[in-house]
């Protein structure tokens, strides 16, 4: 079982084993959406599958996008509303990722949450600088959010939530910190916290075509440590980080839980023995589902110590 690392309230501080290790850098706005009305049962159309495949035109990319639905087991059921988690992929995975590499739907029979998993290319999710037809975070926060909320029964308000591994848990706290109120907890695998503001990324493939050259705005406006610092702890979502300790990232999720903590910011962090790989990452599923359900709002579980 993972120990916990750090776990910072507003009310309280409790202190875990801090562990370090010499690591070396990994080789491997748009503002909250428009509200969107609450459809009726009778306007969603729904297959009986849980997992379903949902393709939609994109109005941002101008293209057709998919995404991945989980839905919980008694979804078909009752007529009821659900909480959200938005799933974002790393670098060279996808929409299936997380369903291809995990026993993601055995662990969701626990939870009344409806699971989204996002295709995100190899963007970040990061409105791209060198590229204006490129706006992957537009995309995301416009596009997939509403569509998801017409199709399928999900709440709003306090009831969303958002995660990804790798490059996608540095999107998820990246876009939970650019957008205050808009998810209730962000969490991140094996995030590439740094990302923004660290020179060895430039040399990554791809990356100065999202971000452009070192320095600019684009670095600077998605850098998770200066969001951070000016970001107000009463509205800022709940963080949620966990890294193997034989992982690149290791060093930027100390980095950033220093930073949280000096904030005052809420999160909870853990470690134990991984890389960055999916073996760690199936390992931590259950965590960041237990810590994410005793957390947020109407995300009833039969497993929430």
């Amino acid at each position: 079982m993972p120990k916990t690392f750090r776990c910072q309230t507003f009310s309280a501080l409790v202190l875990c084993l801090f562990m370090t290790c010499c690591v070396s850098p990994l080789s491997a706005q748009a503002g909250k959406p428009a509200s969107v009305a609450t459809p009726t049962p009778a306007q969603q159309p729904e297959s009986n599958k849980r997992v379903q495949d949902v393709k939609f035109f994109s109005k941002t990319l101008q293209r057709e996008m998919p995404y991945r639905v989980v839905l919980p087991k008694d979804y078909f059921m009752s007529e009821i509303r659900y909480p959200v988690l938005y799933l974002l992929h790393g670098y060279t995975g996808h929409y299936r990722s997380f369903e291809a590499h995990s026993n993601l739907t055995r662990y969701l029979d626990r939870y009344q949450l409806i699971v989204v998993s996002v295709e995100g290319e190899n963007s970040w999710f990061v409105n791209s600088a060198t590229n204006a037809k490129e706006k992957w975070e537009d995309y995301f926060l416009h596009d997939v959010i509403s569509d998801a909320q017409e199709r399928f029964r999900i709440n709003g308000g306090d009831a969303r939530a958002i995660a990804g591994i790798s490059s996608g848990g540095y999107a998820a706290i990246n876009l939970a910190l650019q957008n205050p109120g808009l998810f209730f907890f962000a969490g991140s695998l094996s995030g590439s916290l740094d990302a923004a503001r660290n020179p060895e990324y430039d040399k990554f493939p791809g990356f100065a075509e999202v971000f452009g050259p070192a320095g600019n705005k684009t670095h600077t406006d998605n850098d998770p440590f200066h969001l951070a610092e000016k970001a107000e702890p009463q509205h800022t979502s709940f963080l949620f980080m966990a890294c193997g300790t034989d992982d690149d990232t290791i060093n930027s999720q100390h980095q950033f839980a220093d930073l949280l903590r000096k904030r005052h910011i809420a999160y909870e962090a853990i470690e134990f023995p991984g890389e960055h790989e999916w073996t760690f990452w199936e390992a931590v599923l259950p965590a960041m589902l237990r810590s994410l359900a005793r957390r947020m709002p109407d995300v009833v579980g039969v497993d929430l110590r």
